[in-house]
């Protein structure tokens, strides 16, 4: 009999840890090739000004102390301005070319007469064979110019991938001409190429073609975008051309002549931060 009661005992005991595992969640795996949901899109807006604000600092070669600042500040500044922005940083080439594929959907998306696409970028760039690129934050597989090719974010895409989706305004800005960005770049020829706009575009550089620009080690933000960022806070009803001019004398000024910002402009409408009065 002892041993009957014995056996129900253990018995009733396995059955309940048996009940128990069963009941807890399945496992919950998180990386590469595991069951994590994909985010969801990006809701649909109304909001006919469309921001993508990118700032790489983390790189592997050659770290940069401003571009986070610069971008997070940019992206708040062009959010008072009506803007609805996309802000990222310290993103590797895959993450670039994923959040770009986003942001062109939103301007599509968008599908407003007045429609304004802006891309921000601050970071390492450098060109080759006439050719600009924006390097991601894993540049240290970027070792020479083909690599580069290979293995950077061509600045064409940007504007092509805009104009494809984009009948309105776009407008592009890189703060983007460090020194030394990949590993094997001291011969490489300094600065970025003029990239001339097509119509309903303007394009803006830190710096003029063959020059660097300035990383202020010792302030919050880069040399380009402090000055940016202080035409952006006074610029409400200004035109957007009169801006930048006012960053390109300022630059200039602040630098002694050593940086001297660029820009060009093929507009076919007037376009003012804040709206035109």
């Amino acid at each position: 009999m002892k041993q009957l009661l014995t056996f129900f005992v253990i018995a009733w005991l396995v059955s309940g840890c048996v009940s128990t595992q069963s009941s807890l969640p399945p496992p919950h795996v998180i990386g590469d090739g595991g069951t994590e949901p994909p985010p969801p899109p990006p809701p649909l807006t109304d909001n006919p000004q469309q921001a993508l604000v990118i700032g790489n600092s983390h790189y592997e070669f050659s770290p940069l102390t401003n571009p986070d600042n610069d971008a997070k500040d940019m992206a708040d500044a062009l959010a008072q301005m009506g803007f609805e922005v996309t802000l990222k940083t310290n993103l590797s080439h895959q993450a670039m070319v994923k959040v770009l594929d986003q942001f062109a959907k939103r301007l599509r998306d968008t599908q407003a007469k007045d429609s304004v696409g802006l891309f921000y970028f601050a970071g390492h760039g450098a060109r080759s064979s006439g050719e600009n690129y924006l390097l991601p934050i894993n540049n240290a597989q970027i070792k020479t110019e083909p690599t580069l090719k290979a293995k950077a974010f061509h600045a064409k895409t940007v504007l092509r991938r805009m104009e494809e989706v984009n009948k309105g305004m776009n407008i592009i800005v890189f703060d983007a001409c460090r020194d030394n960005p990949y590993e094997d770049s001291r011969t490489l020829t300094r600065g970025l190429n003029r990239m001339p706009p097509p119509v309903g575009a303007l394009i803006a550089f830190a710096t003029e073609e063959g020059k660097t620009a300035s990383d202020n080690s010792d302030e919050r933000n880069g040399l380009y975008t402090k000055h940016l960022l202080d035409a952006l806070a006074g610029a409400e009803h200004q035109r957007i051309e009169d801006v930048f001019m006012q960053v390109r004398n300022s630059v200039n000024e602040d630098s002694n002549g050593v940086q001297v910002p660029w820009y060009q402009a093929s507009l076919n409408r007037a376009f003012c931060f804040g709206g035109c009065q």
